[in-house]
This record gives structure tokens, sequence and C-alpha cells, in this order.
């Protein structure tokens, strides 16, 4: 229940950020994060200038556009996602999975072409996250299916069960 809920906030997060992005816009959002990005270099620290480099990245209004539809491609999957867990289709976890395992070759590319340990910690905790939730998909699909097959040989059994005279009518007059 707890993934379920994590899933729902996050895409309302995300669908609230993006319409936040897209009023921001309207009032000159690319103007301030140029300014944030002015004032950042007059504060030179290694940490602000990157920080003032993605601001000056981030305030094209391409950019700003490029940001939005990100956030609202991933609010809908994870929307999707919180629902289909919520109520219990059988290819909710297997969306989960995929979609969290989705971006393992992003991080494989960024490891190899910058390697850090931190980013190869990273790579392996999200690559055991992805292992974690196959096997649980798996284990409950398994599960799904041995009580249906459990559910359906029993009601063969009560019907065959029903089907039959009671003894006492045995044998036929």
């Amino acid at each position: 229940m707890v993934i379920i809920a994590y899933k729902l906030v996050k895409a309302g997060l995300w669908f609230v950020l993006a319409a936040t992005i897209l009023v921001m816009m309207q009032m000159g959002l690319g103007d301030r994060l140029l300014g944030l990005a002015q004032h950042l270099r007059l504060h030179a620290h290694p940490w602000s200038l990157k920080l003032a480099d993605l601001a000056v990245k981030a305030s094209s209004r391409r950019s700003l556009w490029k940001i939005v539809f990100a956030l609202v491609a991933d609010g809908s999957l994870t929307l999707l996602e919180g629902w289909s867990l919520l109520h219990g289709r059988w290819w909710g976890p297997w969306l989960v999975v995929v979609a969290t395992s989705s971006l393992l070759p992003f991080e494989v590319l960024a490891l190899v072409r910058h390697p850090h340990v931190v980013r190869a910690i990273v790579f392996l905790v999200n690559l055991a996250i992805v292992a974690y939730l196959a096997r649980k998909a798996a284990r409950e699909a398994r599960e799904a299916r041995e009580a249906r097959e459990r559910s359906v040989r029993g009601l063969e059994q009560s019907e065959r069960a029903s089907s039959v005279p009671p003894r006492e009518a045995w044998p036929p007059a």
C-alpha cells in the first residue's frame, strides 16, 4: 500500500510542478533563471557555478517545455502504475518493473562515460531494486495462478458432488 500511495502522490506532485512551470513561463521564468545564474556566478563556489550552468541551460523556452513534457510523461506513467496496483491489475507489478528498469541502460552509459564509485553504487542499488521487484511480481503472479487453479478444482469438485444423487436414492427403484 505504501508503494501505491507513493506512486499516486508522486504523480500528483509532478502534474502540479508541470503546471507551476507553465504558469511561471508566462510570468517570465526564463529571465528569472538567468538572473539567478548571474547571482550564483557572483558568489562563485564550485557548486554554485554548476547550479548557474544548469539555470542557464534551463532558462530557454525550449528547455522549459522539455522539462514540462518530461514531468507530464513521468507523472502519467507513475499514475498508471499506481492505478494498476491499486486496482489489482495482473500487469501492474510488471509495469513497475519495466518502468523502473528502463533507466538502467542510461545509468550504465553514464557509468562508462564518467566512472565513479558513487555512480556504481547507485547503479547496483537500482539493479537490486529491479531484481527484488521482478521476483516479487513473479511470485505474486505464481500465487494468483495457483489460487485460480485451486478455485477451478474446487468448483469442479462441488459440481460433481451436486450432480450425484443422495445415497438414500440408490439403487433407483
